[in-house]
């Protein structure tokens, strides 16, 4: 399909890109799930590899631009993080990837999902995932709900009523460890990035951290 063709999102995460090459996930295609898929611009470059893909997201038309993109390929199931997990059966991923949705969801939610990913990752399989630090520019711009969780009341970055949870790396990496298990051949990046959104300069900070799930 043609880029102009796309709908929503039309590349993947810079950073994905660099696990998926420097990891080898181009040589070794398996089952990919990604939470909070979005247009499915990240499972794009997947499948394009002979990946088989599935897909969650909260938003319906999110969702149809992903179908529209992947021209029907895989598995997309609409389903709020926040209240539960999607069923798979017994399907076993050899990937995982939460590039934008932690952040979104109460932290007893992230933790439910992160036993819920440790259940349907294969020993070995990847496990990508990129969240918001408290020096992120959206840091306190709206009403405390918890601990470093915040309902923004900010319109420039097109997420006013939403939930933002920030962790920092280290409590980040102790979650990983105490609910998903730990990683093995971790790498750990910060990733610091100046945005233009809607007349202001919006500071992105955020960490993003991969590796392969220890056998249980």
């Amino acid at each position: 399909m043609k880029i102009t063709e796309l709908r929503g999102l039309r590349f993947p995460d810079d950073y994905i890109i660099k696990m998926f090459f420097k990891e080898g996930l181009h040589r070794a295609p398996g089952r990919v799930l990604e939470l909070g898929c979005g247009s499915g611009n990240n499972l794009m470059l997947f499948s394009a590899f002979g990946w088989e893909v599935a897909g969650v997201d909260v938003s319906s038309s999110a969702l149809a631009d992903a179908r529209h993109n992947l021209e029907g390929a895989g598995t997309l199931i609409e389903c709020d993080l926040e209240a539960g997990f999607p069923v798979f059966g017994e399907a076993v991923f050899d990937a995982i990837l939460l590039p934008s949705v932690n952040y979104y969801v109460p932290r007893d939610a992230f933790v439910r999902l992160l036993h819920e990913c440790r259940r349907c990752i294969r020993p070995g399989g990847m496990f990508y995932i990129r969240s918001r630090l408290p020096e992120d520019w959206r840091w306190g711009r709206g009403k405390e709900e918890g601990p470093g969780s915040f309902r923004l009341e900010c319109r420039e970055t097109g997420e006013f009523g939403l939930l933002n949870v920030f962790y920092s790396a280290d409590e980040l990496l102790a979650l990983i460890q105490q609910h998903f298990g730990g990683l093995q051949q971790a790498q750990q990046l910060r990733v610091s990035c100046d945005n233009p959104q809607n007349g202001i300069v919006v500071r992105n900070e955020d960490i993003v951290i991969w590796g392969r799930a220890a056998a249980a």
